[in-house]
């Protein structure tokens, strides 16, 4: 691991690889996606949309609760929605969150491995 000094990060030479909106747009996603519940959201989404009540059935999260988390992620489009009827189906709008779910996954399978 190559430690940098913030003196170094601060002068001329440094060129940071990822640039200031990017990081801002992660930082946001990773603050909302903080929380056990709505990371089993998006992991639930990962793969196919869900309408509230399958997310609170399959999930066991009060349907109020998975409420507030779709809508708040909603908001800041890290989830999409349409109407089915009178049925609201989410599904995940922003391909970060996939990227950010491999991440995890693989991260859960490495850090297995060291465990056991």
């Amino acid at each position: 691991m190559v430690r940098v000094s913030i003196m170094q990060a601060t002068s001329a030479h440094y060129q940071p690889g990822l640039d200031m909106e990017f990081l801002t747009e992660v930082a946001q996603m990773l603050k909302t996606l903080g929380h056990p519940d709505r990371l089993r959201i998006v992991e639930f989404l990962e793969n196919s949309s869900a309408s509230v009540t399958e997310i609170h059935e399959s999930l066991g999260i009060p349907q109020a609760v998975a409420s507030q988390h779709l809508r708040q992620m909603f908001h800041l489009d890290i989830l999409e929605s349409s109407r089915e009827g009178r049925r609201v189906i989410y599904s995940i709008a922003n391909p970060l969150v996939n990227n950010m779910l491999h991440c995890l996954e693989e991260s859960q399978r490495q850090h297995r491995q060291v465990v056991a």
